[in-house]
């Protein structure tokens, strides 16, 4: 699954460093804003990036609705110190926002955006190694420069540990984000339920191979519950595979 890109907030030519960046890190923030996480949140710091980039900005925020575009990937950002910026050609800002539902869909972008830039450029899919990788501002503070700690401490906030991010960075999130908030139990019992958004079926419990998107209010048949290491999914009658979920999907029988 890809996501696009939204430009709206994106430097003009003359503004911004011109420098590219050495392929070396990707870095992984976190805003610290909690007074803005409304819906629409992530547009709100990236129009304010915008227009005070000369005091810091990155390349990109990412909240639940978008990955909105504010520095040129590849180029030198003000994000992380003299030395991290020279050697970041992507360093995005997660957006804080008000719920469970909403952090999960930024989680998946936020996560997809990181893999994404890190493959185009050469950088393994490491959190916080030695040498070259994805790194978190914590990282950076610790290593090089500066004092800020994050994103673990919003991440921990909504379920994610360093290590499931680790190892959502390295192997991607499936489905829905890998957050132990919700294992769905109560649905084992379900025998219909009904898409409360747009879904995906699967044609394996992992979802990595994905066979057709449905809109929100499609009924699914249920033939059991499968479990997936610490989540469960929902097999269907034809054999393959959607959420359990509940952001995602209702019980009706």
């Amino acid at each position: 699954m890809g996501y696009s890109f939204n430009r709206s907030y994106e430097l003009a030519a003359n503004a911004g460093d011109n420098r590219k960046a050495a392929h070396k890190y990707i870095i992984a923030h976190d805003t610290g804003n909690d007074n803005n996480r409304g819906i629409g949140s992530g547009k709100n710091e990236a129009s304010y990036m915008k227009g005070h980039w000369s005091a810091a900005y990155t390349h990109a925020i990412v909240d639940d609705q978008g990955i909105y575009i504010v520095g040129t990937p590849g180029y030198v950002a003000y994000g992380a110190g003299t030395v991290a910026n020279a050697n970041s050609p992507f360093q995005v800002e997660l957006a804080h926002v008000d719920s469970q539902k909403r952090f999960n869909e930024s989680y998946k972008r936020y996560v997809w955006v990181l893999r994404y830039y890190a493959k185009k450029y050469g950088i393994p899919l490491t959190l916080d190694g030695a040498g070259a990788g994805i790194k978190s501002h914590k990282w950076v503070s610790d290593n090089i420069w500066g004092d800020h700690q994050d994103p673990y401490g919003y991440l921990s906030k909504w379920g994610i540990s360093k290590a499931q991010f680790a190892k959502d960075l390295k192997n991607g999130v499936g489905g829905s984000a890998s957050t132990p908030a919700k294992k769905a139990t109560y649905l084992k019992a379900a025998k219909q339920v009904k898409a409360k958004t747009s879904i995906t079926r699967y044609h394996d419990k992992a979802f990595k191979k994905a066979e057709k998107k449905f809109t929100k209010g499609t009924v699914f048949d249920v033939e059991s519950v499968v479990s997936y290491g610490k989540i469960t999914r929902f097999k269907l009658g034809n054999g393959l595979y959607i959420t359990s979920n509940t952001d995602y999907v209702k019980k009706l029988k």
